[in-house]
């Protein structure tokens, strides 16, 4: 059986001669017209051929995420459904989900800075570098999946931040913000110790049980120190540098949501009064915390608008990704029935692979959803970063 990699190239030779765009367009649907350049069009605006193709593709790994491993999907039904069926309808949604974004866009007069163009270029070309060789093969040009994909993720956050920031048709109210951050977020610092050590030629050595156990009695007298108001946590580590054979790792204040606590921290974490600190033993180490005033970082976040556009995403993104699926229902588009009726399925399928899958390549959940492009959380990034240091500990973290 030929792997994807050599059902591709199968099919770059069977292409004809000259530039790489005309020859794929040719493999995809058939000869080359203008007629068959353009899938749709909103007033002036034209969405190239390419762009449809690209969400046929999303559409079409999607949907292998939804049939059983082995089985060849557009021979399935997907959620009841003829899977050719499913997957172009799942297309021309998200293809009237961009021009709603698009005229919402311009009727809320919202426009693309400098910043938003850079954001757009880089999203495309480091998405790009990694499927360039699996679109060009069913018709993709980067131009279009640069406006498919980038350009419409980029107007998507702006348009939910429009919506539901200050002065916005759904704003949030800082109580809101407020009292979610305050109840589903928890605030705090840490220092890391291992049970290793490191010999005189640089090779870690694991402790034994007994060393460990001097470790671990070490830390709690500290854990008593700082939650007394002895010590602070940096105090401690720094203490700990002198009196311990291995050196510790100390981290930054950060929050996280309660749901993505470890048990061990939520465990330790949610009984602690502020300032208060607790040990939490690992297989390879352990964890000295201290739990942070929440309304401190609160205040820091509503003060930071990355931040605070990031829990906006947070709070608000299932909900506008359901009001923008809604709303593209009824989105008229002239739609080039022709180019969208030559376009091969069975390509598609050839080049993503022919057979279900139950981890389908994210490229599509990154583009036809909004949670992709509005998951940027930054309460939730500063969390992960500190509570997930670099190392198989923090894993357990």
């Amino acid at each position: 059986m030929m792997t994807n990699m050599s059902k591709m190239k199968h099919i770059l030779k069977r292409a004809a001669a000259g530039a790489l765009a005309l020859a794929m367009c040719a493999g995809l649907t058939g000869c080359y017209s203008e007629d068959k350049a353009w899938a749709a069009k909103m007033g002036e605006d034209t969405m190239p051929i390419g762009g449809y193709i690209y969400y046929l593709s999303s559409a079409y790994s999607q949907g292998s995420a939804l049939v059983e491993n082995g089985q060849e999907v557009l021979k399935n039904t997907i959620e009841g459904q003829n899977a050719s069926q499913w997957i172009q309808d799942k297309a021309l949604e998200q293809l009237k989900s961009f021009y709603f974004v698009q005229q919402k866009f311009d009727e809320m007069g919202l426009a693309l800075d400098e910043e938003d163009q850079e954001n757009i270029t880089n999203a495309s070309n480091s998405m790009w570098s990694y499927y360039k060789t699996a679109f060009e093969a069913v018709g993709v040009a980067q131009s279009s999946f640069t406006r498919a994909y980038a350009e419409y993720n980029i107007k998507l956050q702006k348009v939910m931040q429009a919506m539901y920031g200050e002065g916005g048709e759904r704003a949030l109210t800082e109580d809101e913000m407020h009292d979610y951050y305050t109840e589903n977020y928890i605030y705090y610092n840490y220092f890391y110790v291992p049970f290793s050590t490191t010999d005189e030629e640089g090779q870690s050595k694991t402790m034994e049980e007994d060393e460990q156990a001097q470790v671990k009695e070490a830390l709690r007298e500290h854990v008593k120190s700082i939650s007394s108001g002895d010590e602070t946590l940096e105090q401690a580590s720094a203490a700990y540098v002198a009196e311990g054979s291995s050196k510790p790792t100390l981290g930054e204040a950060s929050a996280i949501n309660k749901n993505n606590l470890s048990e061990q921290f939520s465990e330790a974490l949610t009984g602690l009064k502020d300032g208060e600190s607790a040990m939490v033993d690992m297989s390879s180490g352990a964890y000295v915390l201290q739990k942070m005033n929440i309304e401190t970082d609160y205040q820091a976040l509503i003060n930071d608008e990355t931040r605070k556009e990031g829990l906006i995403a947070e709070m608000k993104g299932e909900e506008f990704t359901e009001y923008v699926k809604e709303q593209s229902a009824s989105v008229n588009l002239d739609l080039n029935e022709k180019a969208i009726g030559s376009v091969k399925l069975s390509l598609v399928a050839e080049t993503l692979g022919k057979n279900g899958t139950s981890s389908a390549s994210s490229q599509e959940e990154e583009s036809s959803s909004s949670e992709s492009s509005s998951s940027e959380s930054s309460s939730s990034e500063s969390s992960e970063a500190s509570s997930e240091e670099s190392s198989e500990e923090s894993s357990e973290a």
